[in-house]
């Protein structure tokens, strides 16, 4: 279990333009954006367009 961990966060790279905001690809290069949405105070997602 403990390289699945690893295998995981290799998807998963910090994106320092969005407060707490991760940028999430997957094996075909499409990305999705998760962050802290200080307006909403939830957390948001943005995916990749097309």
């Amino acid at each position: 279990m403990e390289g699945n961990e690893a295998k995981v966060m290799d998807w998963i790279e910090d994106f320092p333009f969005f407060p707490h905001g991760k940028l999430i690809r997957d094996k075909n290069g499409e990305s999705m954006l998760v962050f802290w949405c200080v307006i909403y105070g939830r957390v948001d997602y943005r995916l990749q367009e097309a």
